[in-house]
């Protein structure tokens, strides 16, 4: 007889993927958006009653534009905001795939050390949602928003923002932004606004390395300025939750290179409507 062994790890996934265009987006003749999706839940020894991981993933990406030769370079720049670096060049299935994948997989890892320590499994989840934030004429920034929590003292949340020229296709980086020499100026700006920043309880917040603080590529630009997004960590403990710091246009317009000037005007014209 063959033997068993009482330890067989049985996954049972409840699935729902979808792809379809997204009704909330703004879609105009410019921009139409599409979106894929998928919930699962794997449980182990097939017993739904010991609770499972959750697994959530949206992708929501521009499946139309109004340059069509720059639709798979903003498409190519979605995917990477969606699945990470290593998976700059994959389209928005390809992208989809891997990282739900990758995802699978590393929950199974993770499943299987929790048999050990007979872990409660429905506490652990892990939500990657990549959305449309903003457009304009020159513009479009994808957002990702990854929560999750697979074991230890707390779970963690990423957010990231990718701006898009539309105009060739590539990232705006804050070496393209601002004009050469800006560093400084712009460093001692956001450690200001930082030292007047408030936490949730209304503390001001603790800055683990204030030397180290730099202006970040991580931002996103909103009808008063341009917004620096700082995850638990990279300036304040986790306790502090996640920073954002604001320079006003009026404060760094002088640094802002003539190629993106435009956008000011642009921003600042949809706070008037």
């Amino acid at each position: 007889m063959k033997k068993i062994s009482f330890a067989i790890l049985m996954v049972i996934i409840a699935i729902t993927s979808c792809k379809k265009t997204q009704p909330n987006m703004p879609a105009t003749e410019k921009w139409k958006f599409d979106k894929l999706s998928l919930e699962k839940k794997v449980f182990l020894d097939n017993d739904s009653t010991k609770g499972g991981i959750k697994l959530s993933f949206e992708f929501n990406y521009p499946s139309k534009i109004g340059n069509d030769s720059l639709l798979s370079v903003i498409q190519s720049h979605f995917a990477t905001a969606f699945a990470g670096d290593d998976y700059k060049n994959l389209n928005p299935q390809s992208a989809f795939d891997t990282l739900t994948n990758r995802s699978i997989n590393e929950s199974l890892d993770i499943a299987k050390l929790a048999i050990k320590d007979r872990s409660d499994l429905s506490d652990y989840y892990k939500n990657v949602v990549t959305s449309v934030f903003d457009t304009t004429d020159m513009t479009i920034t994808a957002r990702t928003e990854t929560n999750e929590y697979m074991g230890g003292a707390h779970g963690s949340q990423y957010i990231s923002y990718y701006n898009i020229d539309t105009r060739n296709g590539s990232v705006i980086k804050g070496d393209k932004l601002f004009k050469s020499g800006s560093q400084d100026k712009l460093t001692q700006y956001i450690k200001e606004d930082l030292a007047k920043t408030l936490n949730s309880q209304g503390d001001t917040i603790t800055l683990l390395d204030p030397e180290s603080i730099v202006p970040s590529d991580n931002f996103y630009f909103n009808n008063q300025g341009i917004v620096y997004v700082y995850n638990s960590y990279e300036v304040a403990p986790y306790s502090d939750g996640l920073v954002e710091v604001t320079l006003p246009y009026a404060k760094i317009k002088d640094m802002i290179t003539s190629e993106y000037i435009p956008i000011i005007s642009l921003k600042t014209k949809e706070g008037t409507k």
